[in-house]
């Protein structure tokens, strides 16, 4: 949805409300406003509310580019939830969401006193308007509160898995190249050696980009690490794929002989 103007440090920027409904309860499992309505933000919101409130079943969404992502196909199955788009130019098919977003309009926007002067100010306001009105006010359709009727089927809550964070990373593809490195948006890793020219699966997260799980063939190769430089350009590559370390051509510092008296100061 789009939200009120936030005054922010420079101009004013216009705020994006992303939100999460639960069908059967209208009860809101996350919502939050953004700056964006890029893909990232909505899956921030879809995470969180997988954390605090558990997995559906089904998750059911429009036709925007965020949700036609092969990102969220890969969480969707990765979790065990079925990713279901609504018909395009039909908008009916959302009409639940669509009231939660007039109500928020007519409710909590049109009741702001004054403009937030950012986005962490709008959020804790829209939080405590959903935690003190919206949550707690009777449906009616449903005759509930969307609260109480949630909580009325906990029993059908499936807790997220531990490794939630897991199931978000990105997916990239890359084939080993021949000095065993791969390389993500320019960050260089190492591979195995039993890798070198394998097409190969890398899984990571945004927020931890120096985690990189490696998959060849549908397994796990384990984590990758980054590349040192200068260790990478002493090993020697064997035909048959093996690998050598170098030995240095000296140990001398350059610019300074071996048993120079002069490199302590002096002395006989």
């Amino acid at each position: 949805m789009h939200g009120p103007l936030v005054k922010g440090t420079g101009k004013r920027r216009k705020a994006y409300l992303i939100a999460i409904l639960d069908d059967h309860s209208r009860f809101i499992t996350h919502g939050e406003f953004f700056s964006s309505e890029k893909l990232e933000s909505w899956l921030q919101v879809f995470r969180q509310a997988l954390l605090t409130r558990g997995l559906p079943r089904k998750l059911y969404v429009d036709n925007g580019a965020a949700f036609r992502s092969r990102h969220l196909e890969r969480i969707c199955a990765s979790l065990g939830i079925a990713l279901i788009h609504s018909r395009p130019y039909t908008p009916q098919g959302r009409g639940k969401i669509e009231r939660f977003f007039r109500t928020v309009r007519s409710r909590f926007i049109s009741r702001l006193d004054d403009q937030p002067d950012t986005l962490a100010q709008l959020n804790e306001r829209f939080q405590h308007w959903l935690e003190t009105d919206y949550l707690h006010r009777v449906h009616s359709v449903t005759a509930m509160t969307p609260f109480n009727r949630f909580a009325a089927h906990l029993e059908m809550i499936r807790e997220a898995p531990a490794d939630l964070t897991d199931h978000f990373r990105k997916e990239v593809r890359r084939r080993v190249s021949k000095d065993r490195v791969v390389t993500i948006d320019g960050r260089l890793f190492e591979a195995p050696v039993q890798l070198i020219g394998e097409r190969v699966t890398l899984l990571f997260n945004d927020d931890r980009p120096e985690r990189v799980e490696i998959f060849c063939k549908g397994q796990s190769c384990g984590l990758l690490r980054p590349v040192d430089l200068v260790v990478n350009t002493l090993v020697k590559r064997t035909k048959n794929g093996g690998e050598e370390m170098l030995a240095e051509t000296s140990t001398c510092r350059p610019g300074r002989l071996p048993f120079d008296p002069s490199a302590d100061g002096g002395g006989s």
